[in-house]
């Protein structure tokens, strides 16, 4: 395996990870996940030839979008929740609020 296709890999399994931590709620670790795979795909794409790796590419940036779209969906979900919670607590503060009166 060449360098250019070892690194191809390497950044798969690296957006294969921070799928993981998705899934498994690790949100945690996400920002500094992403920010190495960021930096992965920067280096590999000024490496010389990488463009012979078009296909491999226009790929891993389909994973890329899936898993975009895959954390938009997340983060709506979370809000929702936090919006229902701050509902009711506004509830709650109201009733205990109307029962004190």
């Amino acid at each position: 395996m060449n360098e250019a296709a070892a690194r191809l890999a390497a950044l798969r399994a690296g957006l294969d990870a921070i799928a993981a931590a998705l899934e498994q709620d690790y949100l945690a670790v996400l920002p500094g996940m992403i920010d190495r795979h960021d930096a992965g795909v920067r280096e590999f794409c000024a490496l010389p030839g990488a463009n012979a790796h078009a296909t491999e590419v226009r790929a891993l940036r389909d994973a890329q979008q899936v898993l975009v779209e895959r954390m938009r969906e997340r983060q709506a979900r979370l809000l929702e929740l936090i919006r229902r919670q701050r509902q009711t607590s506004q509830a709650a503060t109201a009733y205990a609020g109307a029962a004190a009166g």
